[in-house]
């Protein structure tokens, strides 16, 4: 089976290359342009259809998800359950991108696995508790995982390593590499870490309950903590960023020692890249700008403008936070909102313009499956 699709891709890369006589975009003299792709994208598509669209609308990266919240694998492994038996969306990618010079990375995403969770409910991710259980902390039952978990980073690294070793990618694209909220996580093995550390996480569970749980409850009441030096909170938040910059950090050294010049890459929540928003970012996130400046080689802040009801101009100070963080020797490539109702052509085409002129290097369009000829043609206007 896997021998006639072989052959089948192979004749429609060379119809492919006569169709389009296609060059990446940055080839032409525009700006990189990627995809994020999920791999049942590919699965119901066909790689085929969809390189066409890909190389028709010049893109230069794709980013495939290889391992997404379920934690099934679209890739041909021996670690993870498979997406769909019989199928390997990265290996008919990679056999339809690499001749039209079309870079793949794949794309991992870090704390959520519920194929993973399943087998190992020990290394869920735990709540700090709600009404219903008394405010007692609790396990998650979503395939949330720990951050901590070193048999998880374990696990990940082996598929980073899989994937590396078997596949001739250009990159490793992380997300979710963070904390999603700073309500978790409040498992056994955190509480004895931050008392191990001095942390009183009584303090901590307090100032949480100050901010969202209280009849009086001041929403910004952990982040005025954290920013007012809260000797409990700064350090439980520290102790949060650190652990996120340890699993970045362990995932990039598998990386680099099994192809060294592999891209490794990471999406980030945009509340990081200002200001403004750069406390809210810390304390739910443990994501911080500084540290992706170090550990990556490409970053992609996901600036979904109507979202998070901001205007195209937001896209640009995204942007230039970012770049201004990180460091001009990381290139970015601007996160932007190709989906939903409100994501119209001048939607999109005013939010890559933002961030072009902000001084992002590329476009990251969220995501290929939601992309109708309105959001090419101004993607296309928007690159000119």
């Amino acid at each position: 089976m896997f021998r006639n699709a072989r052959l089948m891709l192979y004749f429609v890369i060379g119809c492919l290359m006569l169709a389009f006589c296609v060059t990446p975009a940055a080839a032409n003299g525009q700006s990189n342009l990627a995809v994020w792709l999920w791999g049942s994208t590919v699965r119901t598509q066909g790689a085929e259809a969809v390189v066409k669209g890909l190389a028709e609308n010049h893109v230069t990266d794709v980013f495939l998800l290889v391992r997404g919240t379920a934690g099934k694998a679209d890739y041909a492994s021996a670690i993870a359950p498979p997406a769909e038996a019989d199928k390997d969306a990265l290996g008919d990618m990679m056999a339809v991108c690499r001749p039209l010079g079309i870079r793949v990375h794949a794309w991992f995403v870090f704390n959520q696995d519920k194929a993973y969770i399943d087998l190992h409910p020990e290394d869920s991710m735990w709540h700090h508790g709600k009404a219903n259980t008394e405010f007692k902390p609790y396990r998650m039952e979503d395939g949330k995982v720990c951050p901590m978990s070193e048999a998880h980073l374990g696990y990940m690294n082996d598929m980073i390593r899989e994937v590396l070793e078997n596949y001739d990618v250009d990159g490793i694209h992380l997300d979710y590499i963070r904390y999603g909220h700073m309500v978790y996580c409040f498992c056994p093995d955190h509480v004895q870490k931050a008392t191990n550390l001095g942390i009183s996480v009584d303090r901590v569970r307090e100032v949480i309950f100050e901010t969202s749980y209280a009849s009086n409850a001041n929403p910004n009441r952990f982040f005025e903590a954290y920013e007012s030096g809260d000797a409990d909170v700064v350090a439980w938040v520290k102790m949060r960023q650190s652990e996120i910059r340890g699993a970045a950090a362990s995932m990039r050294a598998v990386a680099r020692e099994a192809k060294p010049n592999v891209i490794f890459s990471a999406s980030l929540m945009p509340e990081g890249a200002l200001v403004d928003t750069n406390s809210f970012a810390m304390c739910h996130y443990g994501q911080s700008y500084e540290d992706a400046g170090e550990l990556y080689d490409l970053v992609c802040p996901m600036a979904y403008h109507l979202d998070f009801g901001k205007s195209p101009a937001w896209v640009g100070d995204v942007a230039r936070g970012t770049i201004e963080l990180v460091g001009s020797d990381v290139p970015v490539y601007i996160g932007v909102q190709a989906y939903g109702n409100k994501a119209d052509r001048d939607a999109v085409q005013e939010a890559i313009a933002a961030g072009l002129e902000a001084g992002a290097e590329g476009v990251a369009l969220f995501r290929f499956g939601t992309m109708n000829e309105e959001r090419w043609s101004a993607v296309s206007d928007a690159l000119k």
